[in-house]
Order: structure tokens, then C-alpha cells, then sequence
């Protein structure tokens, strides 16, 4: 809308001030011709009110309280149009006006009011068309932005310099994805206790708010009625009407690229899907040939496994928070996926984002969600793991991220290895790691030892005894195989 200052430039000697220095920075939202000596039920706030006083006395009382029923209204400016009842301005209504801080201005004779009229609505029009026009050419950007290579920080960024305030985009939980300006990823924290009550709203739930004197909008973005993160906004108030059409047409773009990225990347992760498998089953020379041909990098030789069970690993959600929420160059999880559980291969650099998100998917699924994380393991050996690892995921606690590294607890019925390592009679120890690393494979576990085959399994029934432990028992095998390998055996 035209402002007081533009509005007396366009008529200039048509509509001036009475008192010298510019006029005050305030929005003009109609021009009202009243001759009523309360005029203000009439009015909304904003408008310069035109008169020609005749509703005027002369008195400083009156004037008095006639400018100040209108500066508590307010209205942006009183005008006198000078000829038919004053031919200059009454030092009383001058006066006053200053007192109640009311702009006066002077219509001089023989100027009509239709001029000014006339001249802010050709103005509002022009203001309109700019207005149009800036933000016709703020969703092409943003078009063009979610169009490139790189659609989520290019959008944000547009969508920032659009309102001229700050932009962000996050996860279902609430992680930033992206933020610009970078210095406002305290402010976009902030809105984590919105996003709750939103995300129990439902993926159609829009949020407003004030922050650190910021209007800031959240805006949910979902796919096929599910929701898959949010867009949030935030500038100087108030918010213009196209600042929040902006964050919906945001929204929509990135919905849209989210949704066509899922399609293009189904067949990527069932290819890592496939990776994964084979590392988790021990093939890990089909593994890598396979993630070469698919032009995947090689696996990593040791790294992590996550596993997640329950409603924290149905569905797709978890795998798309993660990959939103890892850095750019991090690549891929490595993830097999199966009946109410998840299973994660991660390489040291990945784990602790993942970690973080899996900590408030479990959170949210509690009780019966729940996660394992592995020490770090050879990847040969994975396979030999997987045993100990699907019990330890077993008897986590429900809502919990169990790290074996950390809590250093030895497995429910781990063997003593001091009578194999005191066993002096034969090489025990030395069978026992070629016979658990070939998986139970008595050929090539002799091979390796050079021993005939008769000889090993004479040295793993001997093992077996002293250990008071049968080595066939997957559970047992991968907690002495883990013991072995804590002390540098294996």
C-alpha cells in the first residue's frame, strides 16, 4: 500500500505538509472525505481523513478533542482542504494536531478532493502490480531452484532471500536439514516443540508463531498422506500474504522432487539392500563385485552394524530421515530391511547422525521399538556376529539404543576362555579361530592350519570340553569369536 510521504510526492504542491521536516513512515489504507465532528465510526485506522472543517469551531477545546479521537483511531494523517470554510490553516487545529502527534496536510484551493483520491488508488495499483509482479518472479526462482542439482538448498535459499527473513527445512522429528542464513539454526531449533504438536495433528497442520521477533510459519510437507518433514519461515512482522503462499508453493516443489527422488532412488536402495545382505550372510566377494558392477563404492573393510526392531523400522520413513539428515558426500546407508527389523552397516563417519536419528524414532515407538549398536567389526566376520546381535536386539529394553561398545556387558552365557588359553597340550586356540572364522567349514578350517581335517576335529571336541560350550551353537560361537578378538586372538 502507498505510504503517507509517496502519496504527498505524487500530488506534490496539491497535498503538502503544514510543518517543515518529513512525515512520519506510515501506511495509507484509504482516503475518507468526512465532514462529521466524529468521523471515527466510520473509520478503520490508516486512512488520511479529508475535511474542509466545517465540523470545526474554532475552539482550542474542540479542535483538541477532535484530533485526539482521530490519533486513537489511528489514522494516518488529517488534510484541510483550504476555500470553501478556511483560507488558511487554524493555529488552534495546527496546534493540536502536533500535540496528538496527527500529521496535517493542506489541500490548497482550488485542488479538489477527487485529485487525491484519485492519485492513491492509482498508486495502490501500481503497488499492486509491482507486488504481482515480485512475487510472480519469486516462484519462478523457486521453480528453477527445486529444477537443480542440489533442489533442497537451492529452495531454502530462494525461499529465504524471497521473504527476506530465514528458511529452513526439517525432518519429521525436527532435525535440520537445511537452514539460510547458517546463523539462524538457533532460531529454526526453537520450533522443536511445535513440530510435536504438529506431527500428532497430522500431515495438513500448519503452525504460527512468534520467535526472537520473527512471524515464523511452519508448514508440513507429506507425501500420499504421510507426513515427511517441514518447511518453516521466518521474517520481520507483520507477514505478508505472499510470504505464506511462497512457503506453500516451497512445500509443494519439494514434495514433488521428494517424491520423484523416491521413485529414481526405490532401485538404489534395493541395490544396497542387496549389498547389505550379502556382507550380513558373509559373502563378501559377491558383495563387492556386485557394488562394483552396480557402481557403488567398495564396503568399507570395518564399520558398524545398527540394528533396529518394531515400529521404529516399518516402513521406509527411518531410511528417508536418515538419508535427509546426513551431510552431503557422506554417500548411502547400507541397510537390510526385513520383517519389523532394520539393518544398518555404517561406516565411523555416519554414525553419530544416524545414531542421533534412530535415538528419536526408537523414542517415539517406545516400547516396542528398540536398537543395537555394534562394535566395531571386521567385514568378513559380520556374518558370525549376526547371531549375538539378533539376541542383544532381542533383550533391549524397549525404547533404548543399546551401544555394545559402550556398556561393555559380556553376553548372557559367554564361555570362560582361561581354560582354553591355559590348554597346553595343542594349539586349541588356534582351531577354535580357523574353525569360527570359516563358519564351522571343517576343509577349509584345516586347510588353513594345515592340519588333516580328522586332526581339527579332534582339537574342537577338545575346545568344546574345556570350554563347556558347544562351538555348533551360533550364539556361543559369536560371543567366543568377540572374546577371541577383544584380546587379539582373532
Amino acid at each position: 500500500m502507498p505510504r503517507l510521504a509517496e502519496l504527498s510526492r505524487a500530488l506534490g504542491h496539491d497535498l503538502r505538509p503544514v510543518s517543515a521536516g518529513p512525515l512520519p513512515d506510515r501506511v495509507v489504507t484509504g482516503v475518507h472525505v468526512s465532514e462529521l465532528t466524529d468521523p471515527t465510526p466510520y473509520l478503520e485506522g490508516g486512512e488520511l481523513l479529508l475535511t474542509t472543517g466545517m465540523g470545526l469551531t474554532g475552539q482550542a477545546a474542540q479542535a483538541r478533542s477532535y484530533t485526539a479521537r482521530l490519533a486513537e483511531k489511528g489514522i494516518a494523517a488529517l488534510g484541510l482542504g483550504l476555500g470553501p470554510i478556511y483560507r488558511e490553516v487554524p493555529a488552534v487545529l495546527a496546534e493540536a494536531c502536533e500535540a496528538a502527534g496527527l500529521p496535517l496536510l493542506v489541500v490548497p484551493d482550488p485542488t479538489p478532493f477527487l485529485l487525491v483520491a484519485r492519485t492513491y488508488w492509482s498508486l495502490l495499483a501500481e503497488a499492486g502490480q509491482e507486488e504481482a509482479d515480485a512475487t510472480l518472479g519469486a516462484h519462478r526462482e523457486l521453480v528453477r531452484a527445486a529444477a537443480g542439482p542440489d533442489p533442497v538448498s537451492a529452495v531454502v535459499r530462494t525461499l529465504a532471500g524471497a521473504v527476506e527473513g530465514w528458511a529452513a527445512r526439517l525432518t519429521p522429528q525436527g532435525h535440520i536439514v537445511e537452514v539460510w542464513p547458517p546463523e539462524r539454526r538457533r532460531v529454526a531449533r526453537q520450533i522443536a516443540g511445535v513440530l510435536a504438536r504438529l506431527r500428532a495433528a497430522g500431515p495438513h497442520s500448519s503452525a504460527t508463531l512468534p520467535i526472537d521477533g520473527d512471524d515464523v510459519v511452519v508448514q508440513p510437507l507429506s507425501a500420499q498422506g504421510r507426513l515427511t518433514g517441514f518447511v518453516a519461515i521466518g521474517c520481520p512482522p507483520p507477514m505478508r500474504a505472499r510470504d505464506r503462499q511462497l512457503v506453500l508453493a516451497a512445500c509443494s516443489l519439494l514434495a514433488l522432487r521428494d517424491e520423484r527422488g523416491r521413485s529414481h532412488g526405490r532401485a538404489a536402495r534395493a541395490a544396497r539392500d542387496a549389498v547389505a545382505r550379502l556382507l550380513l550372510l558373509g559373502y563378501c566377494d559377491a558383495a563387492r563385485a556386485l557394488a562394483a558392477d552396480l557402481g557403488m563404492p567398495a564396503p568399507p573393510s570395518r564399520l558398524r552394524v545398527l540394528a533396529v526392531a518394531g515400529a521404529a523400522a516399518a516402513g521406509s520413513d527411518l531410511l528417508d530421515a536418515l538419508e535427509q539428515t546426513l551431510p552431503r558426500g557422506h554417500g548411502r546407508i547400507l541397510a537390510a530391511a526385513g520383517p519389523g527389523e532394520l539393518w544398518m552397516l555404517l561406516a565411523d563417519r555416519n554414525r553419530p547422525a544416524v545414531q542421533a536419528v534412530v535415538a528419536d524414532f526408537v523414542a517415539a515407538g517406545a516400547p516396542a521399538a528398540r536398537a543395537v549398536l555394534s562394535r566395531e567389526l571386521a567385514v568378513r566376520d559380520l556374518a558370525l556376529h549376526l547371531p549375538a546381535l539378533r539376541a542383544a536386539l532381542a533383550r533391549a529394553d524397549g525404547g533404548s539404543v543399546r551401544d555394545l561398545a559402550a556398556d561393555g556387558r559380556p553376553s548372557a552365557g559367554s564361555p570362560d576362555l582361561e581354560p582354553l588359553l591355559s590348554y597346553a597340550r595343542a594349539d586349541l586356540v588356534g582351531a577354535v579361530v580357523a574353525y569360527l572364522r570359516h563358519r564351522g567349514r571343517w576343509e577349509d578350517a584345516a586347510r588353513e592350519l594345515s592340519v588333516h581335517r580328522n586332526t581339527l576335529r579332534h582339537r574342537i571336541g577338545t575346545a568344546a570340553k574345556v570350554l563347556g560350550a558347544d562351538l555348533d551353537d551360533p550364539d556361543v560361537a559369536s560371543t567366543v569369536w568377540l572374546r577371541l578378538r577383544e584380546r587379539g586372538l582373532a
